[in-house]
């Protein structure tokens, strides 16, 4: 008899592990099914990674984020970077792509990278911003919007954006 008032505090605390579990999951099933109201999509939360599919496209966010198979070999992802977000679109036969990277390189190490990676491309425009810079290029299949900005964590973030032409 003396091991049950041990046992009830030890399943006491077995089943408020199981239900913050529980309740964590459905806390992201009422997460999922708001956003999925509000977009038409569907959504899948988990552990602070979001993945929305709607027609014609996905958006991927959180360290689990990937490039998309389908992304274009001729535009290069800069080496290393993590992947934030990734996004792919298509609507009336063409594709469109976005990446968010970040990485520890200098911005103007990146820059000189797509400089170099892009020689197929013609640079259309260039804007320097001081810790940013913008970029558009134009190929034969594909345009590249290019975003490059030092953070204030000194890291450098690209937005990229490529649509199939």
């Amino acid at each position: 008899m003396r091991r049950l008032p041990v046992l009830v505090p030890a399943s006491l605390i077995l089943a408020a592990a199981l239900l913050a579990g529980g309740c964590r999951r459905a806390r992201e099933k009422a997460e999922e099914r708001a956003i999925e109201r509000q977009t038409g999509g569907a959504v899948q939360i988990s552990g602070g990674n979001v993945t929305l599919r709607i027609d014609g496209g996905t958006v991927a966010v959180g360290a689990n984020a990937k490039v998309p198979a389908s992304f274009p070999a001729e535009v290069p992802v800069y080496p290393g970077a993590r992947v934030g977000m990734a996004a792919e679109s298509s609507q009336n036969g063409k594709t469109g792509w976005s990446l968010t990277l970040e990485t520890g390189d200098a911005r103007d190490k990146v820059s000189a990278f797509y400089r170099s990676s892009l020689a197929g491309f013609k640079q259309s425009s260039v804007l320097d911003l001081g810790d940013a810079e913008m970029s558009v290029w134009q190929g034969d299949r594909y345009d590249v919007t290019l975003m490059i900005a030092t953070g204030a964590d000194q890291k450098t973030t690209l937005t990229m954006t490529v649509a199939s032409q």
